[in-house]
């Protein structure tokens, strides 16, 4: 059978087999059985996508051959993991080519007709995995083609029983897709036929999500277009070879047919060179254009880190309205090196909640995942710490008129030390934090969040339109500037700390005074 590629002459060959199919039972079982082995055939004919730029918006979903190469790559590696081999895949891709569609109506077919397939599916934000009525999320193009197939060949499925959020159950072969965001356990539970991550390179938690799924499958998939970190990404690393062996398989801007150099024109015209070059032509370059940090970063060692007991442990904090980050770092104070051992950032939950990992017992009125026993469990046996704080801890923040600071001095005896503003601005805080950058180690298995905060840390964008001449006071705001506050906070108090000299040492230099050699 000869599948036309041409939207209007496919459509009425779908409804020309499905028309025979209805009275057919023979030939439904034939597409069954050709559906479970040839993945184009079972695309071209049956599934669907939402294109909202043309009318009319419902398109069928038809394999170029780059794509075609892309579903038979995905089926290879299946078999493989499914011989016991650890397979894992990056595709590397510019902006709008179809990856991500191509992806969810594999998964749907495996889930169709498979013995046993559980796929996970993930994005950076809960949102843009499952959101009602949103286009741009993973499982709308999973229920696109779902809604759009024969029932005969959904064996039962009816959208009311098998379908949640974040989740879509087989009626007949207990077969599941499930949905999560982002986190620093993504995948950890349960065992999966395949994990996918959708644009990973843009996860605050992209190292550690693709460590903590990696037991739970055999098979791992990281789709994404190229970070603006660039070449200091994790992706970047991980597509060539850097975090452990994978398979990579490019996407090009040519690789989509309707596509010519007129088209690349456009995009070059009515892009900016930064977005160009990386959303079109997938460059790894990176910007810092508009960042607070990225320069002065570029400086910092990012380096395996380990708690050194002979050295001063400092806790600094940013307690905002909308989420807690801390930070837990050392200082040698014979070479002023810093060193970012590690951090933890929540949000919703008051300060108290916090206190296990600082050493307290763990309370059974909060309620701890296992990613945040894991991080109070590191923190069992350090020494005291010296805590900092933004000004604003000193701002009453419940109903009983106490303020963040003085709930930890009068339930844990912890006292958290910040400055005055006294009309400083956040300029001051910054200018005093670009130096240290030349003198921090950041432990990047334990401090992602961390560096992804202080690359990303960006002024606002002005209007060609605006004025200009007033200065910028203060970068934007999002939920992932905490851990910049909090390490600004530590800088703001660092000129401040006393000279600590570690005990072996003053030990070596007590012996020194007596010795005749």
């Amino acid at each position: 059978m000869k599948i036309p590629i041409d939207p209007e002459e496919n459509k009425k060959e779908r409804i020309r087999i499905l028309n025979k199919a209805r009275t057919n039972p023979e030939l439904r079982a034939l597409i069954m059985k050709k559906s479970q082995v040839d993945n184009t055939f079972w695309t071209d004919l049956f599934s669907w996508t939402l294109d909202p730029r043309i009318v009319p918006s419902n398109v069928p979903f038809i394999l170029y051959p780059k794509q075609e190469q892309l579903d038979d790559l995905l089926d290879s590696l299946l078999e493989r993991s499914r011989n016991g081999e650890v397979v894992s895949l990056f595709i590397d891709k510019p902006r709008a080519v179809g990856v991500t569609v191509t992806l969810m109506n594999w998964i749907t077919r495996h889930y169709l007709f498979d013995e046993s397939f559980n796929a996970l599916i993930g994005s950076r934000k809960e949102d843009y995995v499952d959101k009602t009525g949103n286009p741009d999320t993973l499982f709308y193009k999973i229920d696109y083609t779902l809604t759009r197939l024969p029932k005969w060949m959904l064996q039962g499925y009816h959208e009311k029983f098998h379908r949640a959020s974040m989740s879509v159950r087989h009626p007949v072969n207990n077969n599941t897709i499930d949905g999560e965001s982002s986190n620093p356990n993504f995948g950890r539970g349960g065992r999966r036929s395949v994990i996918v991550m959708d644009e990973l390179a843009f996860w605050e938690d992209a190292r550690s999500a693709w460590s903590s799924c990696g037991e739970s499958t055999n098979f791992r998939i990281a789709i994404t277009t190229p970070p603006e970190e660039g070449k200091d990404s994790f992706c970047y690393k991980l597509r060539n070879g850097q975090a452990g062996k994978i398979n990579v398989f490019d996407f090009d801007w040519r690789d989509v047919p309707s596509r010519d150099d007129k088209w690349l024109a456009d995009r070059k015209e009515s892009k900016s060179e930064e977005e160009f070059n990386r959303e079109v032509m997938k460059s790894y370059d990176g910007t810092v254009e508009g960042k607070v940090y990225a320069n002065d970063l570029s400086r910092t060692k990012i380096e395996k880190c380990e708690y050194n007991p002979q050295k001063p442990l400092y806790v600094t904090m940013d307690d905002g309205l909308d989420g807690t980050a801390l930070i837990w770092l050392q200082k040698d104070f014979h070479t002023g090196q810093l060193f970012a051992l590690d951090c933890y950032q929540n949000f919703g939950k008051d300060i108290s909640f916090y206190a296990p990992f600082f050493g307290y017992p763990v309370s059974s009125e909060y309620e701890y995942n296992d990613y945040d026993l894991e991080v109070i469990e590191r923190h069992k046996y350090w020494g005291k710490a010296t805590f900092f704080g933004d000004p604003s801890i000193k701002q009453t923040r419940n109903n009983t008129g106490e303020s963040c600071r003085d709930v930890l001095q009068r339930k844990f005896g912890i006292w958290v030390e910040c400055k005055d503003w006294n009309n400083r601005k956040w300029k001051d805080l910054r200018d005093l934090t670009k130096p240290t950058f030349r003198r921090l180690s950041i432990d990047p298995d334990m401090c992602e969040k961390l560096i992804y905060s202080l690359r990303n840390a960006r002024y606002p964008k002005v209007k060609e339109a605006a004025n200009t001449t007033q200065a910028i006071q203060k970068p934007v705001h999002s939920s992932d500037s905490h851990m910049r506050s909090a390490y600004e906070y530590f800088c703001d108090n660092e000129g401040d700390l006393t000279p600590y000299l570690d005990f072996q040492e003053e030990v070596k230099e007590e012996f020194d005074k007596f010795s005749v050699f």
